[in-house]
């Protein structure tokens, strides 16, 4: 008699040119990351994460020392793509690069979001740089109707 394994609890790692490998994340993240390292073939020197469908980051690299159980971070049947992480030199930020290729024409909004995670204060110099409208003396504000109208009714009872 042989006994069926069925896979209920599986994720979708996305790397290379179009290359998917599935992986049961009920076990350790270390043994999960060790896996990942091997069927990728990423070397032990590689830092990498996992970045899921919404745009956000794992942190696989920060809990691969963990002895927690990966699906506390995955959740089942998702797909993750594999990422890069590139160190800064000193306070300079991290940088994240896809490991699957052409990210931008498969999944563009997590290119983008990939882009601002590694690129983090891009925005905010963005929006520092915008001048704010400033309003001339000659411009008065928007006034609603009912003030308009009150400040008619004011004016009937003045008279």
């Amino acid at each position: 008699m042989k006994i069926k394994t069925v896979w209920k609890m599986f994720i979708t790692v996305k790397f290379g040119a179009d290359d998917q490998i599935f992986l049961n994340p009920n076990c350790k993240v270390v043994n999960l990351a060790e896996s990942l390292r091997d069927k990728c073939q990423c070397g032990p020197e590689v830092s990498i994460d996992l970045l899921d469908e919404a745009g956000n980051l794992i942190n696989l690299n920060d809990l691969e020392g963990s002895q927690d159980i990966a699906t506390n971070y995955l959740k089942e049947r998702q797909s993750y793509i594999l990422v890069k992480i590139i160190r800064g030199e000193g306070s300079e930020a991290a940088r994240y690069e896809s490991l699957l290729q052409n990210l931008w024409k498969r999944h563009p909004e997590l290119a983008e979001r990939l882009q601002k995670l590694s690129n983090p204060h891009v925005r905010d110099k963005w929006r520092n740089s915008v001048p704010k409208k400033v309003r001339t003396p000659k411009e008065r504000p928007f006034s609603s109707p009912t003030k308009a109208r009150a400040t008619s009714q004011q004016k009937n009872r003045l008279a």
